[in-house]
């Protein structure tokens, strides 16, 4: 009974947070402290902590498979390991970049990103590595509107 009535309140609390054009996490936790009598900054750090963790999980991964992806074309024959580093400088450099971007207006962090993509790919034609090796660490995104990159080819 009590994990029934736990969804029931899950799903009452994300319709009452459509309604009122809350985050459905908002009102979740809220939710949680009200039926627990908990401090409701507790709960929002408990939740909060627990986004960062998994946050920097999926970051780690992301970052080992894009390691494992140089590393096999290394293997084979796609790239050196000279591309393979110079990219791996080049991506830390785009990370910081992005970083930057986060104060500005869409406006200004489109054509910012849009001047970093066009460098990128020169820089890329100059050291002679395909565009398919290369994350852009959210400048695509950006520069198309959305808040997160992908590989451009």
């Amino acid at each position: 009974m009590v994990p029934v009535l736990a969804l029931v309140s899950v799903g009452a609390v994300y319709a009452d947070s459509v309604a009122n054009n809350s985050r459905p996490i908002d009102s979740l936790v809220t939710a949680i402290a009200t039926k627990f009598n908990l401090n409701t900054s507790d709960v929002q750090q408990v939740f909060d902590e627990n986004r960062a963790t998994a946050q920097a999980q999926r970051q780690t991964e992301m970052q080992q498979k894009f390691a494992d992806r140089l590393s096999q074309a290394v293997t084979d024959g796609k790239l050196t390991q000279a591309q393979v580093n110079l990219i791996t400088a080049k991506r830390a450099e785009l990370q910081a970049q992005r970083q930057n971007l986060q104060n500005g207006t869409p406006e200004i962090n489109r054509e910012t990103a849009k001047a970093h993509i066009d460098e990128l790919k020169q820089w890329a034609t100059d050291n002679n590595i395909p565009m398919e090796y290369l994350q852009l660490g959210g400048f695509e995104g950006m520069r198309m509107g959305h808040g997160f990159g992908k590989v451009v080819k």
